[in-house]
């Protein structure tokens, strides 16, 4: 393990949050980018596969804007993070907005650069789930 994943993994996460906001194939990007290939993710009670998860957000990208706020929390320690944000959802449909906070708890992987750490798994949390 690098001698400060923790770091690495605040650098990751900062970094595709200023990047993220560019519809589906922005966070298509991202998400190849912070997960592993096997990686699962676990929201609304329901364990995705990696793949199951980019089919639910294809879906919802097509009904929605999601645009990902700031960080309002973030605590990393060893391979483990926990953050809360804020993402603002527009209806495509109805053009009605909602804000939305969000709590994540992060369970991340060391890999050998140019790869960096990634996601094994994560837990979410929102006020306000959306489906499409």
């Amino acid at each position: 393990m690098r001698d400060n994943m923790e770091q690495a993994i605040k650098d990751r996460l900062e970094n595709g949050f200023r990047n993220w906001n560019g519809g589906y194939d922005g966070w298509l990007t991202w998400c190849n980018t912070l997960y592993e290939p096997d990686a699962h993710y676990n929201v609304q009670g329901r364990r995705w596969t990696l793949q199951e998860y980019k089919d639910a957000m294809k879906q919802l990208f097509e009904h929605f804007t999601i645009e990902l706020g700031a960080f309002d929390n973030m605590i990393i320690k060893g391979d483990w993070c926990a953050i809360r944000y804020t993402v603002k959802i527009r209806s495509l449909d109805t053009g009605k907005e909602i804000l939305q906070h969000t709590m994540e708890f992060v369970n991340f992987k060391d890999n050998p650069d140019p790869i960096g750490v990634r996601v094994v798994e994560g837990w979410a949390l929102s006020d306000m789930p959306i489906s499409g």
